[in-house]
């Protein structure tokens, strides 16, 4: 167990330094884009594209090598680096996992009420802190 959080951790900690430096250097290449569109937090855009292509191309691996691929390999890339990284792949591949076995609507469900409730979420989060503290 310890191991595995270990594992978790240290893929964590590199996922958040190339979050980091994958948003930095968008946002810095990208001036022309955010300035012709406005405030485009393309960096944390291009984050969650990059992350979800990184997840699809990881999972074709784990399901085509499934006997041999290590657990241990497993918490470290996808939990680890790419849920450092980004948690937009974690749920672009619940999405896949329900909408490929067949559950379409759930996975409709699941994305539609996991965006909206995840705004709504930081909307009261922000003034209910706002209200009670200012």
């Amino acid at each position: 167990m310890i191991y595995n959080l270990l594992l978790v951790g240290f893929g964590g900690a590199i996922g958040s330094i190339l979050r980091y430096l994958t948003t930095e250097f968008f946002t810095k290449s990208c001036k022309i884009l955010t300035t012709s569109i406005g405030k485009f937090p393309i960096g944390t855009f291009a984050v969650n594209i990059i992350g979800s292509l990184l997840a699809g191309i990881l999972y074709f691996f784990i399901i085509k090598n499934f006997e041999d691929f290590s657990p241990q390999l497993k918490n470290f890339l996808l939990v680890g680096m790419l849920g450092g990284f980004t948690t937009f792949s974690a749920f672009s591949l619940d999405f896949f996992r329900l909408f490929t076995s067949g559950n379409y609507i759930q996975a409709l469900i699941y994305a539609t009420s996991s965006v909206i409730l995840a705004i709504l979420a930081l909307f009261f989060g922000f003034y209910s802190t706002k209200f009670i503290f200012a």
